[in-house]
């Protein structure tokens, strides 16, 4: 997939473009259907709650559905499993700064719960946008490709990293295994959320049995 963003060399993840991860790392893009192996999971009373009471609230900024739509959806799969993972909002994340690799990501998951600190593994990156979501593949692959340098620099290696662009109300998920960036052709929505929990839960669960 080729941006209409220009190729200037990027400074920050916010600058990357999907050629920016072809020229830099030879990272390809691909489009196919990510097969999410899901089953709908039921969001719970106090999660309807909460998004209810948004819905008079003007979320059209990336602060606003960082804070409104998205970290709802994210404390409701933490409070059923908070063992299993944790989450880190609007944190720095230099892992290269020479290639670019450096900024802030809206939504880093790690595997690991006991600590206030980002460490390995690294295993979701999710990008909060107010816009088109196909202009930001570029910046979250750079930081999904950051995730896994990050891993491999601490010896906890994992092929797999997921991530996700979102405005918050639609959800379209990446999958970066070697070099290939898979783009899935579904996309999911707070319309439909048990379909949307169910997917988030098993992009979790990957890690959980890995």
């Amino acid at each position: 997939m080729k941006s209409n963003q220009k190729s200037s060399n990027p400074k920050s993840y916010s600058d990357f473009t999907i050629q920016h991860l072809q020229d830099m790392f030879g990272i390809k893009d691909k489009i196919a259907s990510l097969l999410l192996d899901t089953q709908d999971l039921l969001p719970s009373d106090w999660l309807l709650a909460t998004l209810a009471r948004t819905k008079g609230l003007p979320t059209g900024s990336e602060k606003a559905k960082s804070e409104m739509l998205i970290t709802p959806i994210l404390l409701d799969l933490y409070e059923r499993q908070p063992q299993a993972f944790s989450f880190f909002s609007g944190y720095t994340f230099d892992v290269d700064k020479s290639k670019a690799l450096t900024g802030r990501c809206d939504f880093l998951l790690t595997k690991e719960v006991q600590s206030t600190n980002i460490e390995a593994p690294v295993i979701g990156i999710f990008e909060a946008k107010d816009d088109s979501l196909d202009k930001w593949y570029g910046q979250c692959g750079a930081e999904m490709y950051a995730a896994r340098l990050f891993n491999e620099q601490q010896n906890r290696n994992f092929p797999i990293i997921f991530g996700s662009v979102t405005n918050g109300f639609s959800w379209q998920f990446l999958k970066l295994e070697n070099s290939t960036l898979w783009i899935d052709t579904e996309t999911y929505g707070t319309q439909n959320l048990p379909k949307l929990l169910g997917a988030l839960q098993y992009l979790i669960g990957f890690y959980v049995d890995n």
